[in-house]
């Protein structure tokens, strides 16, 4: 070890000998101050070593310290478990007698003991049955002589217990091809019969005089881990008699559960309907102790029940409606389970403070909803009559569990947090219950609101059951807005109609609880727009409130957008309360760019000569402002106000719009504007503004040249611009396209891509047009690929994105745009080909569709075909080493539309590039044999037209190259078609 001791002190442990002397030297460092990482690296390379089946069992020994027996414990688990193909079968004996002997023979720590029963575990899990037919037999029979007699061997039936349950558990954790797994889980499954009467003796022991209650516990553990493998349903009642006879035991009592949930939520148990019926009378007494516990308040304790109770009606859904509707007996049954679980959604207790119990059967609930409206006619009408009364009840209680504690103010963050989304939880189950109760829920909603407003009304302090009872509104808003029943017509107008009458009293929640009604409401408030003057006036009056001004703007944009041609009547009133809104100061900066949408909605209601003399207030003093920073050397606060600016602008230019296109109307339909009355020509009021901001824009970004954001900001605007304008845009082009390259030209980024497409796309057939467009396409690309260049790939992995997608849309619409001699297609396509290894989606989808789109436009625009031609089996080889390795898998179907569309547009090129990849060796990887590829080859050639088997042709040549074909790895992946 003298060689050793410098190089641990040095921290190089590199080089040392593996021997059991140094390991434990090592081990011992490692607990100590001094442990570094190079000591956990060497260590955890130790225990993979092939040494560690030699030193493992050195390091066990009694006389070694108990951080040293762990390791050496741990190390013989890992080396079982993770290198068991590191032994030959002859092997396999002796290890087996080993391990044994060392697991009875051991008597140290417990926890030093539970690793070496994993280690037995694992041997066990690969042994059986090929190399040791009934492992867990003879396991039994050598613990046998230690249990029999009147007074066995405490020490011994604690560990075979111990044993016994880990066993499972490694079956769960370890990996194992699904093959291997289905072989030992059917051994498993047959040695039931041994394992379970052993474990129900034990558990029958309890309670008797000298019995221990840890073997009993231990015993349950066991029944629980060994369930998994399907306990017989014509056998399950001894054990579900003997787990219910130690209930009572409180130190049994959560594990006694757990084993009976595990047994009644095993997937196969659908197949005894009858059994489970069995199960359930037998288990459902313990809805004695869930109510007692609830009526003490000891809520905690009421956990372990009501999570088998819940297990069960969500594992067997189905058949508790089956049971419900068959007979009386299933009925009642039923209802009793369900009751059970309806209780504890309604105990009478403040979530989160007082109890935590109550969300757990939200699950529940969804599913027995959704099971019972997938019912036959019949059978759905049965169940709501069965379980209309018992959602009625979930209701109202979920009315009193979503009301506020007047106090919250006192709760910690995350109790609110808590409360917040148990409310969420809470609209979602009252939203379900709507699927069943239909009218009937709403009825009872009216009759909640009528009886809190009148409380409210009596005492103002009594405003959490209104703010419950207007959440639980909003909660079915969205089922409302897709029903087609006329008959809740007049129950939501009733609604409605009395929210003006609501005392509010100034509070907050209340107010803005009905602000999300009424912006939930939107869609359907569009159906029915004699509504509208219930509902305007209480948005309208909530913009001035800070405290509400999130909640107002919201439902404000919210109708704008649903109830535009309603809202005219309200026009003035709305534009009045937002220009006071946007001038009291009182708004976040968030809320008054979402003001601009609705603004510009109700603008675009007025005559065309009024919207501009209704804006100049709202605007000046932000143009002006504009203007003056503009001209002020930069600063943050600067920044901040022009960026603040711009997306106002942007916000309302994507809603002013006189023109009020259709979004499919064709352009060519869409006429110069005309004013009805003179006969004149209008002008949009967008074009106005932009034709006022455009010099100052060019200010701006002259001013921020090297600044991202900015120029990022005035291109969306401009974008947005273009998008609404259309056609009217084309006398600001030029000046527009020539800010659009300045900014590219000092900061190149998305934003000032998607500007330029919309012009490519729009005016690239016009004759005027083509060459100027021309050659902003190729100053674009030459800034582009140089910018490229600079870094790595993946450092610009959104603007390529964005150039490679603009460059397609291009090639689809318009290929013509292509043909300029200042455009380096070569460049082009030589950063197109390398940028199809990059590791992030989006450009591998974008430069793909763009390499698909030019090889399918190549041969409608033969100036194309060269590009093509030239750069086509440079482009195949790197596809191919993409498709072998080189590429994300998840792209695969990227590269096969490349493939396809050389298949079908260049089949006599590909034929060649084929040949040239069979020919190269060990191309695109050492594990692809000439007859492989060549196999392939012919698969793709005959595919020209199947995409979907060619992707499957592509994905099984991907799994040969990377070594994966016929493992289970790539055996999953089929199955989820990757």
């Amino acid at each position: 070890m003298a060689t050793a001791g410098p190089s641990m002190n040095n921290n190089l442990l590199e080089g040392v000998e593996l021997t059991s002397a140094n390991v434990e030297q090592a081990v011992l460092q490692f607990y100590q101050s001094s442990a570094t990482q190079e000591t956990h690296k060497w260590l955890t390379l130790a225990q993979l070593s092939p040494q560690a089946w030699s030193f493992c069992w050195d390091l066990i020994t009694p006389d070694k310290k108990h951080e040293v027996q762990f390791f050496g414990a741990s190390c013989l688990a890992v080396k079982v478990s993770r290198c068991w193909g590191e032994l030959r079968p002859e092997q396999f004996p002796g290890l087996r007698k080993r391990l044994l002997d060392t697991m009875t023979s051991y008597q140290g720590p417990k926890i030093v003991l539970t690793r070496i029963c994993v280690a037995v575990s694992g041997l066990v899990i690969h042994c059986v049955p090929e190399h040791w037919p009934e492992p867990i037999t003879d396991i039994i029979s050598m613990f046998q002589p230690q249990l029999s007699g009147p007074t066995p061997n405490y020490r011994s039936l604690t560990l075979l217990l111990e044993l016994l349950t880990v066993i499972p558990e490694e079956f769960s954790t370890l990996l194992l091809s699904s093959n291997r797994r289905a072989t030992v889980r059917n051994s498993f499954s047959s040695s039931l019969p041994t394992v379970l009467p052993f474990l129900l003796g034990v558990m029958g022991h309890h309670g008797t005089e000298g019995a221990s209650t840890e073997a009993t516990l231990q015993a349950c553990k066991c029944v629980q881990a060994w369930v998994q493998f399907g306990v017989p349903m014509d056998s399950c009642d001894p054990v579900v008699d003997r787990l219910l006879q130690c209930v009572g035991d409180e130190e049994l009592q959560d594990t006694v559960i757990e084993a009976l949930s595990s047994l009644v939520s095993h997937p196969d148990t659908h197949k005894y309907p009858q059994r489970l019926m069995g199960v359930l009378k037998k288990i459902l007494p313990l809805d004695t102790m869930l109510h007692q516990y609830m009526a003490e308040g000891s809520y905690e304790m009421c956990l372990p029940v009501l999570s088998l109770f819940i297990t069960f009606g969500e594992s067997h859904s189905r058949l508790l409606i089956d049971w419900s509707t068959s007979s009386s007996e299933g009925r009642d049954v039923v209802l009793r389970l369900v009751t059970a679980i309806l209780a504890a959604s309604s105990c009478h207790a403040q979530f989160p403070t007082q109890e935590t119990i109550s969300e757990m059967p939200f699950g529940f609930w969804y599913i027995l909803q959704d099971d019972i409206i997938a019912c036959e006619p019949e059978q759905y009408q049965q169940c709501v009559a069965l379980f209309g009364p018992v959602y009625t009840a979930l209701v109202n209680a979920m009315l009193n569990k979503s009301m506020y504690d007047p106090k919250d103010g006192e709760w910690s963050a995350d109790q609110r947090e808590s409360l917040r989304c148990y409310r969420t939880d809470i609209a979602d189950t009252i939203m379900y219950s709507f699927n069943i109760l239909r009218d009937g829920l709403l009825h009872s909603l009216l009759q909640h609101l009528d009886s809190a407003i009148s409380g409210c009304l009596n005492n103002p302090t009594h405003w959490p059951p209104l703010e419950a009872c207007l959440h639980a509104w909003y909660a079915v808003a969205e089922s409302l807005a897709d029903s087609e029943e006329e008959e809740a017509n007049p129950l939501l107008s009733m609604f409605l109609a009395k929210l003006p009458v609501i005392p509010f009293h100034n509070n907050t929640r209340v107010i803005s609880t009905a602000l999300d009604c009424i912006g939930g409401f939107s869609d359907w408030l569009a159906m029915h727009p004699q509504l509208l003057p219930h509902v305007t006036p209480i948005v309208t009056s909530a913009l001035a409130s800070s405290e509400l001004s999130m909640a107002a703007t919201m439902a404000l944009k919210d109708i704008s957008r649903d109830c535009t041609d309603s809202m005219k009547p309200y026009a003035e009133q709305v534009i009045s309360s937002i220009q006071q809104s946007l001038t009291s100061g009182t708004l976040n900066t968030g809320e008054c760019v979402r003001l601009m949408y609705p603004l510009g909605k109700m603008l675009s209601l007025l005559p065309p000569g009024q919207i501009l003399p209704r804006l100049e207030p709202l605007l000046a003093n932000h143009m002006q402002a504009l203007d003056q920073l503009s001209k002020t050397p930069p600063d943050q606060n600067s920044k901040n106000r022009i960026i603040f600016v711009l997306k106002l602008l942007t916000m309302l230019f994507t809603t002013l719009d006189i023109a009020r296109r259709e979004d499919d109307q064709p352009e060519s339909e869409c006429g110069p504007l005309v004013d009805p009355g003179s006969g004149e020509s209008i002008q949009q009021p967008v074009f106005l503004i932009l034709k006022q901001c455009l010099p100052v824009y060019h200010a701006i970004c002259a001013n921020y040249s090297t600044d991202p954001d900015i120029t990022e900001a005035v291109c969306t605007n401009l974008k947005q611009g273009v998008s609404t304008l259309q056609d009217e845009m084309r006398p600001l082009t030029q000046e527009v396209l020539t800010l659009a390259m300045a900014c590219y030209r000092s900061t190149p980024q998305p934003a000032a891509l998607e500007l330029s497409k919309q012009f490519f796309i729009m005016y690239g057939r016009e004759a005027e047009m083509v060459d100027p467009l021309r050659s902003l396409l190729a100053e674009l690309c030459s800034i582009s690929l140089a910018t490229i260049q600079t870094a790595s790939l993946s450092d610009h992995a959104d603007l390529i994105d964005c150039f490679y997608s603009m460059l397609g849309q291009v090639l689809k619409k318009q290929a013509g745009l292509f043909l300029s001699p200042n455009l380096d297609t070569n460049l082009l396509m030589q950063a197109a080909i390398s940028c199809l290894t990059m590791p992030e989606q989006h450009p591998v989808k974008s430069v793909a569709g763009f390499i698909n789109h030019l090889i399918s436009v190549s041969r409608e625009v033969e100036p194309l075909v060269p590009i093509v031609n030239t750069h086509g089996e440079q482009l195949f080889m790197q596809v191919i080493k993409c498709v072998g390795g080189d590429a994300s898998r998840s792209y695969i179907d990227y590269f096969t539309d490349i493939l396809l569309a050389l298949n079908k547009k260049y089949f006599d090129n590909l034929c060649r590039y084929m040949n040239s990849m069979v020919s190269t060796d060990n191309f695109p990887t050492e594990l692809c044999s000439r007859e492989a590829k060549e196999h392939f080859a012919r698969s793709v050639l005959k595919e020209r037209a199947n995409k979907r088997k060619l992707q499957e042709t592509v994905r099984e040549f991907s799994l040969l190259s990377r070594g994966l074909l016929g493992s289970e790895y790539a055996a999953q992946l089929v199955q989820l078609g990757l």
